[in-house]
């Protein structure tokens, strides 16, 4: 892996899990990994040193926390939306039109005047309320990223997404090439463009932000408090490690919930040092780890997706930011 950034090694790493859990083949490895790294024989010549052995769907990481179940015990109805019983396949569980919010696409600009394709949703209610940022996944905006957006609007919230990778017609436009893009985009281009995002909550709700974000948006989650992005609260889900992950414990003022699952073999090993950060920074924080289910289980629209921990671990979330979004 030598010679990759930290994005492009967790893409890498991601692909190579999925291969060694059967979701794809060989030949599609090497294609997702060439899209990453540049070619394929680069990608032939990195995946000859890496471990393609079949992987246990019983296999847990040897490190991580132990298995940590939802506070919310059992499925129950919300008074907001949550992800569905079974997974979709056009990523739409709250539709543009439902009554209780309002989706528009504002123009957010970087800090380069370029457009960077936001999608909002508020929720119809009198006043200002708190806000989220939604931190996509390695695809850009996707469908399903915008239901997520619309769910947490469902809750009371005005949530924002953009698609980091706008400039390069985003994550629709680019399909597969989506990754490569994403693994060459530049540290700092990302955090302004996050802070685009949040300065255009600031001014459209209370004040108070928080920012979720999902597998590599995950990730970024923990670039912001790293960088120590001025919000109050923040969910990242499976997000990796960055190498400055040190910098949590003196600049961020962020409650945290970190989701993992349990059956992830790399990113749960990270936990207990993510956790001892967030001690340092004395910020409130918890680690819920959510047994038997694996990486991505959240995503309605994906071959991991598991329902019921996925809407155990949103309610989770939404309460985190009800608590501490004041």
């Amino acid at each position: 892996m030598d010679g990759l950034n930290d994005t492009q090694r967790y893409f890498v790493e991601e692909h190579i899990e999925d291969f060694r859990d059967g979701l794809i083949g060989r030949r599609e490895l090497i294609r997702r990994v060439a899209i990453v790294v540049g070619s394929a024989a680069a990608a032939t010549t990195l995946l000859a040193a890496c471990d393609l052995s079949p992987r246990s769907s019983a296999t847990t990481s040897p490190t991580a926390p132990a298995a940590t179940a939802s506070p919310t015990q059992g499925l129950v109805a919300q008074p907001f939306a949550t992800p569905p019983p079974a997974a979709t396949t056009n990523g739409v569980t709250v539709t543009e039109n439902d009554p209780r919010i309002a989706a528009s696409k504002p123009e957010i600009k970087g800090a380069d005047g370029m457009s960077l394709m936001a999608y909002v949703a508020k929720p119809i209610v009198s006043g200002r309320v708190s806000g989220v940022m939604v931190i996509h996944e390695n695809r850009g905006q996707t469908e399903h990223i915008r239901d997520v957006v619309r769910r947490a609007a469902t809750a009371g919230f005005v949530a924002v997404n953009i698609d980091l990778t706008a400039r390069q017609g985003g994550g629709d436009k680019l399909g597969d090439a989506v990754t490569g893009v994403i693994g060459n985009l530049p540290p700092q281009q990302k955090l302004d463009d996050h802070a685009a995002a949040l300065s255009y909550l600031k001014a459209n709700t209370s004040g108070a932000i928080g920012v979720v974000g999902f597998c590599f948006g995950g990730g970024e989650v923990w670039n912001l408090l790293a960088a120590g992005a001025d919000l109050k609260a923040a969910v990242p889900y499976y997000g990796p490690q960055p190498s400055n992950y040190q910098d949590i414990g003196t600049k961020t003022k962020a409650a945290t919930l970190a989701v993992y699952a349990e059956q992830d073999t790399r990113i749960p090993s990270t936990a207990p040092q993510m956790e001892e950060q967030l001690r340092k920074a004395r910020v409130p924080n918890q680690i819920l780890v959510f047994p038997g289910v694996n990486h991505a289980f959240h995503n309605d629209t994906g071959a991991r997706y598991a329902p019921e921990a996925a809407q155990k671990a949103w309610v989770a979330t939404i309460e985190w930011f009800r608590k501490y979004l004041v």
